[in-house]
């Protein structure tokens, strides 16, 4: 799978900053618009076997911003977290990776579920994330 991030909820000051970014480290960035998110996240990073829902989202806006960070090793984590931090965006509070477990979700529910797990560790009264406990199950 080709490298490529999936921005969510990017004011466009900060999708630009972001945009530079992606330039430097030659990694391709696609902002998703609010009626697309309801999409699964593979099928906007383009892997193979993921379909597209027909139903577009007409919810109210999200005020989170969230990157879904697809194809990406290690290494390319490391330095897209110092482009963000040495850059313009300082930090972005939600941030996943594309992994076989979440292909299949849509941003909303990715949003949900990270705002649920940011709110967790950072001693916010959130009860513990379901996919937690779905993850230590398969991992172990």
């Amino acid at each position: 799978m080709q490298k490529i991030i999936l921005a969510y909820n990017f004011a466009p000051e900060r999708l630009q900053a972001l945009r530079l970014a992606c330039m430097m480290l030659k990694v391709q960035l696609r902002s998703v618009p609010r009626s697309e998110l309801l999409q699964p996240l593979g099928c906007l990073a383009g892997a193979a076997g993921v379909e597209a829902v027909q139903e577009a989202y007409a919810g109210e806006e999200a005020a989170e911003e969230m990157l879904v960070l697809c194809g990406f090793t290690r290494p390319d984590l490391d330095r897209l977290l110092v482009a963000i931090k040495k850059g313009k965006l300082k930090r972005v509070a939600l941030k996943a990776m594309l992994t076989p477990y979440n292909m299949q979700w849509s941003g909303l529910k990715l949003q949900q579920e990270l705002a649920q797990e940011h709110a967790y560790m950072h001693g916010k009264k959130a009860p513990k994330p379901r996919h937690f406990a779905a993850e230590t199950k398969a991992e172990g």
